[in-house]
């Protein structure tokens, strides 16, 4: 399932209406949606800005791929988020029958493969990108997944994205702003500073240290050498 702290988050297809209306668009009716493409791009910088600014602690999630007898090749992916898995941040791999799992070893051998019997997988693999399972499933089981997610895609309307959307819109909305010369895209700016600020702060807050050498890393905030500031373009 989908972390509930992004499920809060507004959608790109939400967020583009709200920067359309707030540099007042909105009135051109539907000529407004000629100005999609690059309003989609503030957007998108916006999200690569703040997600790199904030760093956010890597999301650890599960997901569970349904089986099919005979078949032994299954994509890296989420279905139920449509999210694709980097297979070199997954964590763990388990067959999942009824309401036993059994954790597979990752590695197949070349003697593995000339092995054509079918039996519940006990191997995984890489193979040309996606997930090989060996032995081939003799009926329909549940690969369950648990990975560390990449930065989430933000390229489709109902994308969401891995970090405040209030903070995302502010730095669109002041681009934007610059882009078409409007006279308070500093003011913009100088409000979106104070925000990523502050959520700076509050993140070095929450952050958790330990004794024993695992420990979360904190990030230092910015000074005002630090800030975001604008170019009209």
């Amino acid at each position: 399932m989908m972390n509930g702290l992004i499920q809060r988050y507004r959608t790109l297809g939400e967020l583009l209406a709200e920067l359309k209306a707030r540099l007042g668009f909105v009135a051109q009716g539907p000529a407004s949606n000629n100005n999609n493409p690059v309003m989609i791009s503030f957007l998108q910088e916006a999200h690569d800005y703040v997600y790199d600014q904030l760093n956010p602690i890597p999301m650890r999630k599960k997901t569970v791929i349904t089986l099919e007898q005979g078949s032994f090749l299954y994509d890296w992916h989420n279905d139920a988020e449509d999210e694709d898995i980097d297979p070199g941040l997954v964590m763990s791999v388990w067959i999942v029958d009824g309401d036993s799992r059994t954790q597979l070893v990752q590695g197949i051998s070349e003697a593995d493969r000339e092995d054509n019997s079918r039996s519940v997988p006990v191997k995984y693999e890489t193979l040309n990108g996606q997930i090989e399972l060996w032995p081939v499933p003799d009926r329909a089981y549940g690969l369950m997944v648990e990975y560390i997610a990449s930065k989430p895609r933000f390229a489709q309307s109902a994308d969401r994205p891995g970090v405040s959307d209030r903070l995302i819109l502010l730095y669109a909305i002041a681009n934007a702003k610059a882009h078409f010369r409007h006279p308070d895209s500093q003011s913009v700016a100088v409000l979106f500073n104070t925000k990523l600020r502050l959520e700076k702060i509050k993140q070095h807050e929450n952050r958790r240290f330990f004794l024993n050498g695992h420990y979360q890393k904190s990030r230092t905030v910015t000074g005002s050498d630090g800030d975001y500031r604008l170019s009209a373009g």
